[in-house]
């Protein structure tokens, strides 16, 4: 269809192709008749020639009407649309659906070398469906992207039709829309359209990049079988570029692991970097900061294709509220998944509950004196954990939240009460710890707290039993490591401290029980002889481990003066509490939630925003008696949420928001995969450069050059006529001259 770059210039210039017709008609009014004997000669040749001349007239009149209106129109610069819709057919009712995950940020160039992310492609591709849909009158337009359409049904944009002049508008519009922090696939947006009622002769566009994870899903080539068959036309844009990004680095992870979160202690922190390319990536620059400031980078050798590399440094902090520490790799072709934060929430001390029973509890002789000592054993080592020792008959009335991890050592038994209290507080994620003992019952164990494997200890117990010398030549160790990160500094070569450690008596295993049957059961330590000595397993959300032996050297020489003790001891006690003390993070999208004591705090909330800080201010609703206040998260980065309590203090909460890492994966799905999980279903699959690539195909293919040709050919031709419309005399009677 015809275009015209200055559309006013047509329809005020195109009168003026009407002048020569004028011109004639004024000159036939200045005629006037004058008798002339001598002319009658003259008349009579005339009438005999008058249908010749007069053909000759009035194509020369056609010619140069022609030329000044192609003047006019070579002005205004003509050119010609192909029609989507006509080449590709199509309904009156278009639904555009827009991938606008974060993977679209793509930065390689296409194959013509234009740079930009893939999104562009894709809006200047919707840019072209909407320009060709302007001049049929009768079609309507909406444009919805897969973060908004498919979990609300929302359209960006939306024209129940279109005409030239609200293009220009609706270009401006598209403009706006940006690429999202999220991983939305294909499946919800399309779900959602396939489940609109009353949607006939329509076509659904989807505009995307086509990556592997988000188009190998049932989900997907069942609603787009569903809009088949209600008789949806399906034209598929391919945004993405091939072959497949050679290089692309994701920081997959950056958090604390271990360690105590408290004031004034050594805290490891692991960053993992996965690279997503096809070629190794050597030599690659993580920087570190710290709260804005910055901190030595960590250096990685060399990642191998598809591989993932960690590094752990060491932090500390001096002071006590929440932290933040980002990784950044240098910018490449997606800059979005070149960073990550995470927030690390610094207390004055972590206090431990300790449950012992036995007379000397709080003496020098007794199992918890031990492990107290291990795990604080005094200012010159601060571990930033704080030991508390109650007796086993406190449990059921104590609040056992502000504990990560309970230690219970050599308890005789527990009531019902404790025993509840105990089991949901590690089902909501703590964990717990058993040292067996003299005072240790196997039957009473096994009936409260195993319970055929229902319980909370890890496994059946049948009695101690002694722990014999090994006999032969040589020292063999009576405790063997085992592949465990709680013992990882023992493993390898022969330790001599854990080699010194002489075991007397365990707490022995039933024979019958199958530790491969138990899911999730690992072992730490095992016995010379083979048997179990300290193991772990799930429950609920929360770990529960046990030592089957004691924690004072009564039964084993291990506490005594071994500095092994204390390693084992304090890796035991970070690895258990760090199930439940990892930090809190979100995915974008997702809701920032602030839950508030209503007798306790003020309602009013400041969320503080990334990346510049900007504040929203909420009030917190009641909800499951406690007040609440939420914002959703859109943009990686840190959030703030401050309040203060009734009583003036000042209180605040830091969460670190981060992109889905999976984004990171720019496997690409070919035609052929389409072809292939799309078998039955009918769709058009379009290049995105072969529907845009570039921007005078846009707007449509230029006749400025062809109109000029046609224009000198038309003047040629006007000279050609007016010389042989016109009267020349001959050679012969300009010679008697």
């Amino acid at each position: 269809m015809p275009a015209f770059d200055f559309l006013p210039l047509v329809w005020w210039g195109l009168p003026l192709a009407a002048a020569p017709i004028l011109i004639h008609l004024i000159n036939l009014l200045r005629y006037r008749r004058v008798p002339w004997a001598a002319m009658e000669f003259l008349l009579a040749s005339q009438r005999k020639y008058r249908t010749r001349v007069l053909l000759k007239q009035l194509l020369l009149l056609a010619l140069r009407t022609l030329a000044i209106a192609g003047i006019v129109l070579a002005l205004a610069q003509p050119r010609w649309r192909a029609a989507l819709g006509g080449l590709f057919g199509g309904g009156s009712r278009h639904l555009v659906l827009i991938d606008d995950s974060m993977s679209m940020g793509d930065l390689t160039p296409d194959r013509a070398g234009g740079a930009g992310p893939a999104f562009e492609r894709g809006r200047r591709v919707v840019e072209r469906i909407a320009a060709d849909l302007a001049a049929r009158s009768s079609a309507s337009l909406g444009i919805g992207l897969f973060s908004e359409f498919g979990s609300a049904g929302a359209l960006a944009v939306e024209r129940e039709s279109l005409t030239p002049d609200a293009v220009r508008l609706l270009r401006d519009e598209i403009a706006r829309l940006r690429v999202s922090w999220g991983a939305e696939g294909p499946a919800a947006s399309l779900a959602r359209a396939a489940a609109s009622e009353g949607e006939t002769d329509r076509t659904v566009w989807v505009v995307s990049d086509f990556r592997a994870r988000d188009w190998r899903g049932g989900e997907m080539v069942e609603a787009l079988r569903r809009l088949a068959d209600a008789g949806a036309q399906l034209r598929l844009v391919d945004c993405g570029v091939d072959p497949a990004p050679a290089g692309n680095l994701t920081i997959e992870r950056i958090e604390a692991v271990g360690g105590v979160p408290a004031a004034g202690v050594l805290m490891p922190v692991e960053v993992s970097v996965r690279n997503d390319g096809t070629s190794v990536a050597r030599d690659v620059l993580v920087e570190l900061r710290e709260d804005g400031g910055t901190r030595p980078a960590v250096r990685i050798a060399e990642i191998p294709p598809g591989g993932i590399a960690t590094r752990r440094f060491d932090t500390r902090f001096s002071e006590v509220g929440g932290h933040v520490v980002e990784a950044r790799l240098p910018a490449d072709i997606l800059p979005a998944d070149d960073a990550r934060t995470c927030v690390i929430d610094v207390v004055d001390r972590v206090e431990v509950l300790l449950v012992a029973d036995d007379p000397a509890a709080s003496g020098r002789d007794g199992d918890a004196f031990y492990v107290a000592a291990a795990l604080a054993p005094g200012a010159g080592a601060p571990t930033g954990l704080a030991p508390r020792i109650e007796p086993p008959s406190a449990l059921a009335a104590m609040d056992l939240s502000p504990y990560d991890c309970i230690w219970l050592l050599d308890v005789e038994r527990l009531d019902a009460g404790a025993i509840a209290a105990l089991e949901a507080h590690v089902k909501a994620g703590a964990s717990a710890v058993f040292f067996c003992g003299p005072r240790t019952k196997a039957d009473t164990i096994n009936r409260t707290l195993e319970r055929g494997g229902e319980g909370l200890f890890p496994v059946p117990l049948a009695g101690p039993v002694e722990v014999l010398p090994a006999q032969g030549p040589g020292r063999v160790p009576d405790i063997t490591v085992e592949d465990h990160p709680v013992v990882a500094v023992l493993s390898g070569q022969r330790n001599p401290l854990l080699d010194a450690v002489r075991l007397d008596r365990v707490m022995a295993v039933q024979r019958d029980f199958d530790e491969r049957a138990v899911k999730g059961l690992r072992r730490l330590l095992s016995l010379r002889t083979g048997g179990p000595l300290a193991i772990e397993r799930p429950f609920g959300k929360g770990l529960v481990a046990a030592v089957l032996t004691t924690a004072a050297p009564t039964w084993n020489t291990w506490a005594r003066g071994n500095p092994s003790w204390v390693v084992v001891m304090l890796e035991l006690q970070n690895h258990l509490a760090a199930n439940r003390r990892r930090a809190e993070g979100l995915v974008v999208p997702a809701e920032f939630v602030v839950r508030l004591d209503a007798g306790v705090d003020e309602a009013e909330v400041d969320f503080l925003l990334p990346p510049d800080g900007a504040i929203v201010r909420q009030m917190a609703k009641p909800a499951e008696g406690r007040l609440e206040a939420s914002l959703r998260a859109d943009h990686p980065g840190v959030y703030a949420a401050r309040w203060r309590s009734l009583d003036g203090r000042e209180r605040e909460r830091l969460v670190a928001a981060s992109i889905d890492p999976a984004e990171g994966r720019l496997e690409r799905f070919s035609r052929e995969q389409l072809d292939r999980a799309l078998v039955g279903i009918p769709f058009r699959y379009d290049r995105a450069e072969s529907l845009e690539p570039d921007t005078d195909l846009l707007a449509g293919m230029p006749l400025a050059q062809p109109l000029l040709v046609t224009l000198l050919v038309i003047l040629v031709a006007e000279q050609c006529v007016a010389f042989a419309a016109s009267y020349h005399a001959s050679p012969r009677h300009r010679g008697r001259r």
